[in-house]
Order: C-alpha cells, then structure tokens, then sequence
C-alpha cells in the first residue's frame, strides 16, 4: 500500500552506476518495471554512459533511487540525505591489479621507473584500492602516470592493448571476460578485503516508502520473477545495510578524499626532482576524469 501522503501522479525517476547499465541494460530496464508494480507508482529509468554525467545527474536531484558504487553512494549520503537501503547479498567489491600476460611484468618489483597505470576514473572505490594496494608494494606514488578510461572495460582494453604497465580492474570486469580474455591477462595482486558494496540508496521523496522498498528489494529472491531478474542483473539477491557498514565505508571514503589534495611530493618521494616540479599524487575526486 502507497502511505496516504504519496501521490500516484509522482514520477520517481531511478538510475544505476554505469557499470551496472552498461553491461546489464535490459535487466535494469526490466528491474524498473519489477518495481513500479510493487511500489504502485511511476518510475522512470535513465541510464548514464559515464561516471561524471550520472554522479552530476544525481547530486543535481534529478534522481529518488540510485543503485551506487560506494565512492558515490557516500557522497549522496553526505551531501543529499541519500539512505543506502539494500546491497547485493555476499557480493563485495573487489580490485585485481592486472598486466597483460605476454609482457615483462610479473610482480611490482617488475614496473618500469614511470608506471602507466589504467583507471576508470579517479572518484571510485576501485581507483582507491588500487593505489593502496600499490601502497602495499611500496610503489611510489611519483612514479605513477594515469590513463582514465571512463569504463572498466575500457581499462581491460587499456592494458591488451598495450597503453597502460597496469591496470586496476573490478574483479567482476574480470569475472566476466572470456576465458580467452582472463588468459592473456596476469594478476600480480589482488584485495580481498569484503567491506565495500553497491547499494540502492533512496532520496528524500521514496524516505516515506524505505521500508517498503526495502522488503521488495531483499524478498525478489522469493519469487519466480524477481528470480529471473536477479539473474538477469548478476546477482543472487539482496539484503539490508547496516548503519554499521555505512558508518565504516564513510570513515574510508572520508579519508581518501581528505589526502587527495595537491602535495609537493619532494617532500616524501625518493626521486630527484627540480625545484620547480609540483605534482598531483592523489586526484580531486570531484575534478573528474583526467
């Protein structure tokens, strides 16, 4: 039942992380509809190519429900008053630090002095662990150079074809290529760490149905249909997030974007450099792709 303080000539208007619509179009078209019927009211589907153009979109408000990959879905917490309310159930996302498989590189200790490194973008989770997982290698970061793609698959594309030593790519990227693809790829590190998650986060106008989305979302997996789409979209079902795990992913995304400020690296880096030199080691997150 709509609460009585709802209007069925609402229009909520929904979209989903790039990613997501990218490859899995016609499930997400069908999921829209799925939730019109459960909820009893207009929904308007609107898919966005790019990382920039959907995060603009949303922070603009022109969206009521958004499924988010976790860089953004904080800032829509922080910034709109967005709730994350569901998230894939035992679905985490994960980093794999790629090269291609027929070059020189094997392990970090194999990178050149100055590292290409292919990125979808510099505002998303993927790009954070990346770098920490770099961090762990005791790369340094002077010695980095970015190749931002817009995509993960372009990322995949970035390192087959050579433009790129390394690149970060979602392990479902991975996941989900050919095994003729996987086999002309190599791993040499990879997180495995199980905190940070898509979700479907509601803004201001759906607060008075979250409970209700909630149960539709989480019980999909209970009926033939929503089975069938949960297929169709890659994912065995939903479940609800903590207050707990919005509060731990905040705390990371807070301190990421807090350090990536323009710094002098002469002041930490072991590279010679002239005095002039001035270099951006961790990107504005909200300066887009570079």
């Amino acid at each position: 039942m709509l609460p009585s303080d709802a209007s069925v000539e609402t229009t909520l208007n929904f979209t989903v992380d790039p990613n997501y619509s990218g490859k899995n179009l016609p499930g997400w078209f069908l999921v829209n509809t799925y939730l019109q019927r459960h909820l009893g009211q207009t929904m308007h589907f609107q898919p966005h190519d790019g990382f920039d153009t959907c995060r603009a979109a949303v922070l603009a408000n022109h969206y009521d429900l958004v499924y988010a990959n976790p860089f953004d879905w904080v800032q829509y917490v922080q910034k709109l008053g967005f709730v994350p309310i569901a998230k894939p159930r035992d679905h985490f996302d994960e980093v794999y630090l790629c090269t291609a498989a027929a070059g020189p590189i094997r392990e970090a200790a194999d990178f050149p002095p100055r590292i290409r490194i292919a990125s979808a973008h510099p505002a998303t989770l993927i790009h954070m662990v990346g770098l920490f997982l770099l961090d762990k290698a005791d790369i340094d970061r002077a010695r980095l150079e970015f190749v931002f793609t817009g995509s993960y698959q372009g990322v995949l594309k970035a390192i087959l074809q050579g433009q790129a030593d390394v690149g970060f790519l979602f392990d479902e990227v991975y996941a989900g290529a050919s095994g003729l693809i996987r086999d002309r790829l190599r791993i040499i590190d990879r997180s495995d760490d199980a905190f940070a998650f898509h979700a479907f986060c509601i803004g201001p106008r759906l607060l008075p149905q979250q409970a209700l989305l909630t149960q539709v979302l989480c019980q999909m997996n209970e009926e033939a249909r929503g089975q069938v789409l949960l297929r169709d979209i890659g994912f065995s079902g939903f479940v609800p997030v903590t207050e707990e795990e919005i509060a731990c992913l905040t705390t990371l995304a807070d301190e990421y974007i807090s350090g990536h400020e323009a710094i002098d690296l002469r002041a930490t880096s072991s590279l010679a450099m002239e005095d002039g030199v001035f270099i951006v080691a961790r990107e504005d997150p909200d300066s887009g792709t570079r």
